[in-house]
């Protein structure tokens, strides 16, 4: 016999999930104090949805998933906006709630202290939704909950009562499912004329990205990041391409005649893999799909070879299957630095002051440590990263599913946590920032060296920029403006460092100073960019493309 608390501990672990957030609860101390004497990683921040953020920065970060709790009434109503994004970005945490005891067929009363139907609200927004009532029922709840980790998040709640009763430990391992047939998948591999892989953030959240620079080699062919799939697996620099946002990459989709699609729901934002860029050979191209999830399978467009499964089983599978190509991807890399080097110089033209975010985005990315995890937050300041980046990251983290601003700082602290030693940088615009950043100090109580990049603008710019296109530069632009913000001067109250950059020239020191600083001082330095308003609004790049997103 042993406490439930204890039972959910052990379940986890059998999962790999060694990660703890959440404000600690009266019904959660026990939880939280046996974790922390277990070696897990624990940490509590200033609101419940940043720690459903920083447990999903973990998740993503080792594949193995992650434990966030929110207290029974507010605090789990808090953590609904995490439960709703992991889902969107089929994340694997599991979001732990309180609940009030003894209430199961009482008389309906009005006016109860911090209750609600919490079940019946968060059940919608998750994989899997149930409540542990009883100690007996701790196995089989636990067992379900962890299963359907596999397609999103998972929600469980339960009595403080419960939480320390005795129970027998009942068997929560994860049921293995059968491994598909890869043959028909190889025989068109082996038939393409000019096969693509399009890689999306599933690569990532599996941890999959070698087993893709596998697959990837043995074909010689391009790999294709769908814009939530930016991370490059080492070896692959030379081979991988942004969607949509690289003339290279649309010249490799219209000559493709097969697609294998990695990770990816092959969503809105890749145009359901049929319009805009799909269009020139759609009818002759063919497509394998290989997805964790088995519902997106042939939902947003008819493939050829489906194969569900876990990534990081059918990667291997498929490549040993599959006859070795000559190399025909890096032939490709050439017109990619041109048009990157053109974006540079394009960037670098602007005027040295006010400071141009495509100037800003450029000295960034060239300054990004090799080894680097970057977090994307914002709404303008993600279109200029699209467009200007200068490198890959090896980890990318972005709300691109549900595109929720706020996730970028929370998301980078669980991310540090789960890879120790990795320098981190955020870009984010102020807008984004500003959701979150009560989550600084819990960033410099971890001791997390995070580079933070603040675009500065005091505005909504993606919103004002667009209210300039669709209205007329005469618009009012109502509620999209607001006083001055010092961001360095608000991170040096939260514990961290800060600086302050307005021109050009002096940004490629000021992020050298970042770097240096925050690993020395194993603290966060939050660099506040004042940059140009008027060109982070109407110099946004790539505007058709994002416009497209919403018109797939």
């Amino acid at each position: 016999m042993v406490p439930v608390y204890a039972q959910i501990l052990d379940a986890c672990e059998a999962r790999g999930i060694t990660a703890l957030f959440g404000i600690p609860d009266p019904g959660f101390f026990h939880l939280f104090n046996a974790a922390q004497a277990r070696g897990w990683t624990v940490l509590a921040p200033h609101h419940e949805a940043a720690g459903g953020f920083m447990a999903e920065g973990w998740a993503r970060l080792t594949g193995r998933g992650a434990l966030c709790v929110g207290s029974l009434g507010p605090g789990i109503a808090n953590a609904a906006p995490a439960m709703i994004h992991a889902m969107a970005e089929r994340s694997p945490v599991l979001f732990l709630g309180g609940r009030r005891g003894g209430l199961a067929g009482a008389p309906a009363r009005r006016g109860r202290f911090q209750h609600g139907e919490q079940l019946a609200l968060y059940a919608p927004a998750v994989a899997y939704a149930g409540a542990i009532e009883r100690a007996d029922q701790a196995g089989v709840v636990l067992a379900a909950a962890l299963a359907a980790l596999r397609d999103g998040p998972a929600y469980v709640e339960i009595p403080g009562d419960v939480m320390l009763a005795q129970s027998v430990p009942g068997d929560c391992a994860v049921p293995v499912a059968d491994m598909p047939d890869v043959g028909q998948a190889a025989a068109m591999m082996d038939a393409a004329r000019a096969p693509m892989i399009l890689a999306g953030q599933g690569v990532q959240t599996a941890r999959a990205g070698g087993l893709l620079a596998d697959l990837a080699r043995r074909i010689g062919c391009p790999v294709i990041q769908t814009p939530g799939g930016g991370a490059v697996a080492p070896g692959l620099e030379q081979v991988s391409f942004p969607y949509g946002f690289s003339p290279v990459a649309r010249e490799i989709i219209a000559g493709s005649d097969l697609v294998i699609a990695v990770g990816t729901e092959i969503g809105e934002q890749v145009h359901f893999g049929q319009r805009r860029h799909w269009k020139a050979g759609d009818a002759a191209r063919r497509w394998i799909h290989i997805e964790r999830d088995r519902a997106s399978i042939g939902v947003n467009r008819p493939v050829d070879a489906p194969l569900v499964g876990d990534l990081c089983e059918i990667l291997p599978q498929l490549t040993a299957a599959c006859a070795a190509r000559v190399d025909a991807a890096s032939a490709w890399w050439p017109a990619e630095a041109a048009h990157r080097a053109v974006q540079a110089a394009a960037a670098r033209a602007y005027p040295d002051a006010p400071l141009h975010p495509a100037r800003l985005v450029v000295e960034a990315t060239q300054a990004l440590p090799e080894e680097a995890i970057l977090i994307r937050d914002g709404g303008a300041s993600v279109l200029f990263q699209f467009a200007f980046a200068q490198r890959a990251a090896r980890d990318v983290l972005w709300s691109q599913n549900y595109g929720h601003l706020g996730t970028g700082l929370p998301m980078a602290v669980g991310a540090m946590l789960a890879a120790p030693g990795r320098p981190a940088l955020l870009i984010t615009g102020d807008s984004a920032m500003l959701f979150h950043v009560a989550e600084l100090e819990t960033a410099a109580r971890a001791g997390l060296p995070l580079v933070c990049v603040v675009t500065v603008d005091r505005q909504w710019g993606l919103e004002v920029g667009m209210a300039r296109r669709l209205i007329g530069p005469d618009t009012a632009e109502a509620g999209t403006h607001w006083g001055a913000v010092r961001f360095d001067t608000l991170a040096r109250g939260l514990g961290c460092d800060g600086g302050y950059v307005e021109s050009g020239a002096a940004l490629g020191p000021a992020l050298a100073q970042a770097f240096a600083k925050a690993q020395a001082n194993r603290r966060p330095y939050v660099l506040h960019a004042a940059i140009d308003p008027r060109a982070n609004a109407e110099d946004m790049p790539g505007i058709s493309e994002f416009a497209s997103w919403f018109q797939a």
